[in-house]
């Protein structure tokens, strides 16, 4: 993914303004995006001076993509609808969390595209699950569904998912729990200096 400013610039901009931040976690379905992403706006909520929003994807669909459908057009629509609302949360000095599988890589730089010209840093979280373990969790039963051929367009059976090629962070979810996960990501903010501790909670 090309980003139109360089890391230092973006900590820069966090650091020295409290500037707004969007923090993109992305992967197959059943990776973990969701259980980590709470976790994560958990810790920041804690710690940093800016107010944290949850883009979850499932509530995106529920509530701002209702009757959007799967193919690839409609796919990448979405996408950019969740990275136009992560723009509206970093141009006020806040913290976007959205945890979406947003499968493809040209909608992910579009969202990051929409979030630097906001003045917000983004950074690209891939949850990096194996298929086979997803296929095992399984939450909510649409890998059987899809693997039965009872569902369509189901992302990583019949629908692809185009993995990040150099992510700002990895998160390999068979070998890290949730709280070492959450420690990673945490350290590597703090290592880039992405985080605005200093005052009382706004939103800039």
């Amino acid at each position: 993914m090309v980003k139109g400013r360089t890391r230092a610039r973006q900590a820069a901009d966090v650091e020295g303004a409290g500037g707004g931040l969007a923090l993109w976690f992305t992967g197959l379905p059943g990776s973990g995006k969701s259980t980590l992403s709470r976790a994560v706006a958990a810790e920041l909520d804690a710690c940093d001076r800016r107010l944290v929003t949850i883009l979850d994807g499932d509530m995106v669909r529920q509530f701002l993509s209702r009757g959007v459908g799967f193919t690839r057009q409609e796919r990448f629509d979405n996408v950019c609808r969740i990275g136009y609302a992560a723009s509206l949360i970093v141009r006020h000095g806040g913290i976007a969390i959205v945890a979406a599988v947003s499968p493809y890589r040209d909608a992910r730089a579009r969202a990051c595209e929409l979030v630097e010209e906001a003045g917000g840093a983004f950074l690209e979280i891939h949850m990096d699950t194996p298929f086979s373990a997803c296929v095992t969790r399984d939450p909510k039963g649409h890998y059987a569904r899809a693997l039965n051929g009872d569902m369509d367009l189901f992302t990583g059976v019949d629908d692809p998912y185009e993995k990040p090629l150099a992510p700002d962070i990895r998160v390999h979810t068979e070998t890290e729990d949730v709280a070492g996960a959450v420690r990673h990501v945490m350290a590597i903010l703090r290592e880039r200096h992405f985080l605005y501790s200093a005052g009382h909670k706004t939103t800039g």
